[in-house]
């Protein structure tokens, strides 16, 4: 079941699976990424990454499917899920710094792992920082497992 959210403007949060050719997908990736804060690029990609790094990441992504949630005619919240075998997935997601708490991840979310089922996954899997607190919020509610080191943490979750 999806999160049957409004956000702050009375609109209903809901993500919608991007389906444009992959040189459009990953301009879309590039723009959004760029308007990620600092903070919210090191939660993201698990540590500082500068705009040319931003490029080559974008630029060399190939998700099996993006979802996003577009405002203010731009896609403000993104899911990639990449499948890395016959059952297992990994997901990773980003939320631009104006538009958190309002319930977009949760959304996301919810309709990436409902993707990752359709599409016979029984795992999926999401890498993160310690400091990320929502990220490992969506991950324990979701019934995750959750391994940290000193550097990261990593959520399996069984979706079958």
């Amino acid at each position: 079941m999806y999160c049957i959210r409004l956000d702050s403007f009375m609109q209903l949060i809901t993500a919608h699976p991007l389906t444009l050719p992959l040189f459009r997908l990953r301009n879309v990736l590039l723009g959004h990424y760029r308007r990620l804060s600092n903070a919210s690029r090191r939660l993201r990609f698990m540590g500082g990454v500068n705009t040319k790094a931003l490029e080559m990441i974008a630029k060399a992504s190939v998700p099996d499917l993006i979802l996003g949630i577009k405002r203010d005619g731009a896609y403000r919240a993104v899911l990639e899920l990449f499948v890395l075998d016959s059952t297992h997935a990994e997901v990773g997601l980003s939320v631009e710094d104006a538009y958190q708490g309002q319930g977009f991840g949760r959304a996301l979310f919810q309709r990436g792992i409902t993707e990752a089922r359709l599409r016979d996954m029984e795992t999926i899997e999401l890498s993160f920082l310690p400091s990320n607190v929502a990220i490992r919020k969506l991950c324990v509610e979701a019934g995750g497992d959750i391994h940290c080191s000193a550097d990261d943490c990593v959520s399996h979750i069984r979706i079958s």
